[in-house]
């Protein structure tokens, strides 16, 4: 029988590149060979498409650019992919990117368009979920809670006023964050209203509308979704513990200071709750394939809806193959189940 062509994309037009060549990499070394015919596309950071066919170790260090590549071209009356005179037609593309131009959607419109199935979430969905904003409006309505916050658009002269009276009302620290991107960036947590301004100007220049949102006392809790044979299965949880005042980007990535507990310290309770609010934001949401959800669990046992990941870490400090292997799946058990041909 005739493996299959898997296509694993990597890199990308984002601020977590070199998360994404971490995460394939990984990925690489844990997929089953024998299943699938593997191929590589390496995205730049200018937004170039190469085949690669060089050592995956170049990856790891980031210097596939410079080893065995052609650029790829992209025919969408024909609906193929080309390698110079080489026709690339997938049976399934795993683009294991993160951030802008990764999991917001745009890759997976492309693929759409070529008819080529896309492992994970849709283009809908990815961008859906990839907005904070739309996420907080989802989750309120399919009745999960979401901390309070204000949205605010570039280039209107009331935003420090807005920002200024929504802190003044539930009190400092808030934090400022883009409200479309990832890992952290461009976030700040906010202490005091001389920190407002600068907050505000670094979150715009990660994204166009922005939230100020309250500051949850509670436990950082998350935890992974998989799609098994159409319906949702959630991970035990995981708590995260870190050095910093949140959570990061350095502390996701540079530092090496965050530690997890697994399983999450919750009890029985907020355990089963966790269950019922995953089913409702997995279908509210749309997800399909794969996920990782973060939430807040207050000293009272509450639950407060952070965010959404469709495209999780699969590097070595990455918490969602750590959940699933703590569940009893290896990474390629879980590679499996998201590729699913």
């Amino acid at each position: 029988m005739k493996k299959p062509t898997l296509c694993l994309i990597f890199g990308g037009k984002s601020n977590e590149y070199e998360v994404s060549l971490r995460s394939a990499y990984n990925v690489l070394c844990a997929i089953e060979r024998e299943k699938y015919k593997v191929i590589k596309i390496g995205i730049t950071k200018g937004g170039e498409w190469y085949l690669f066919s060089g050592c995956e170790c170049e990856i790891a260090d980031g210097s596939w650019e410079k080893g065995n590549c052609k650029r790829i071209s992209i025919d969408f009356a024909r609906k193929m992919l080309y390698a110079g005179r080489k026709k690339i037609k997938p049976d399934i593309v795993f683009p294991v990117m993160h951030g802008e131009y990764g999991e917001d959607g745009r890759i997976q419109g492309i693929f759409e368009a070529l008819g080529i199935k896309c492992a994970g979430c849709d283009a809908f969905c990815s961008h859906t979920s990839m907005d904070k904003h739309l996420t907080k409006l989802i989750a309120s309505e399919a009745g999960v809670a979401v901390a309070k916050y204000i949205v605010l658009y570039k280039n209107i002269k009331e935003n420090g006023e807005k920002a200024r009276q929504f802190a003044g009302e539930i009190g400092y620290p808030v934090f400022v964050k883009p409200a479309f991107g990832g890992s952290s960036v461009g976030v700040s947590m906010v202490k005091s209203e001389g920190e407002l301004d600068i907050a505000i100007k670094n979150a715009f220049a990660v994204s166009s509308k922005i939230l100020v949102e309250e500051k949850i006392d509670g436990v950082e809790t998350e935890v992974g979704v998989l799609e098994i044979e159409g319906e949702a299965v959630s991970s035990v949880a995981g708590q995260l513990c870190h050095g910093g005042e949140f959570y990061s980007y350095d502390e996701k990535y540079k530092n090496g200071k965050t530690k997890y507990i697994i399983p999450a310290e919750i009890g029985e309770k907020t355990k089963k709750e966790l269950e019922e609010c995953l089913k409702k934001l997995y279908s509210a949401l749309g997800i399909r394939g794969l996920c990782r959800f973060d939430f807040f669990v207050t000293s009272d046992g509450a639950l407060v809806f952070n965010e959404v990941n469709t495209m999780p870490g699969f590097t070595h400090d990455s918490l969602f193959p750590m959940l699933w292997q703590y569940s009893g799946y290896s990474t390629a058990q879980i590679l499996n189940i998201i590729l699913n041909i």
